[in-house]
């Protein structure tokens, strides 16, 4: 989804070179107005400036809908990669950008592109673990769906605590069961939703 918005303005320029003044690469810490980072980040991209804020992204399902939500790590900043010093007012001709990181006698100031690694790989190392956390979900989910020969428990509904086999699964989230009432062996429908699944201990 772009974070522009209907009014911005976003101001051409005629090369990335336009930016910078030329020379080795430096990072240089930008400050911007507020949920606009990435805004910036494609800003300053269309110039050949490569841009980063690191971020903390999540997926959750919210009345039926799965929406994703960003947390920024450091809101306002955006991490630049200048080919030697940037151009002050070149780049603040971005409607996103509205400052730098200065040094003590106002300059804006160059980071230490070793101090910045471990902040730039954050996402990706957030990515990683949250692709491992849905592998683990889905795991652990469909260990615990039932399937013919299980043993199960009614959690709920007028057979609460009755122990039972499943036979088979059945359309609409249905569940054929076999279990023992009054003494004998008897066949019943269920509800997935009224069973849980039991464990070879705890059947």
């Amino acid at each position: 989804m772009s974070s522009f918005a209907i009014g911005d303005m976003v101001t051409p320029a005629p090369a990335a070179a336009a930016l910078s003044l030329g020379g080795a690469r430096e990072w240089y810490a930008l400050l911007c107005q507020p949920q606009r980072e990435e805004a910036a980040e494609r800003w300053l991209a269309l110039r050949g400036v490569y841009a980063f804020h690191p971020v903390l992204r999540r997926k959750q399902r919210v009345r039926g809908h799965l929406r994703e939500y960003t947390r920024r790590y450091l809101p306002g900043y955006v991490f630049a990669r200048f080919d030697g010093a940037p151009r002050p007012h070149a780049v603040l001709a971005c409607p996103f950008i509205t400052g730098a990181l200065c040094g003590s006698f106002g300059h804006w100031g160059r980071l230490d592109a070793g101090r910045l690694a471990s902040l730039h790989a954050m996402r990706a190392v957030d990515e990683a673990k949250e692709a491992q956390r849905r592998s683990e979900k889905a795991r652990r989910v469909a260990a615990a769906r039932l399937r013919p020969g299980d043993r199960a428990l009614f959690r709920s509904g007028p057979m609460a605590g009755q122990h039972c086999e499943v036979v088979a699964l059945t359309a609409a989230d249905g569940v054929q069961v076999r279990l023992t009432l009054l003494g004998g062996v008897v066949a019943a429908q269920a509800d997935t939703a009224d069973l849980v699944k039991l464990r070879d201990k705890d059947a």
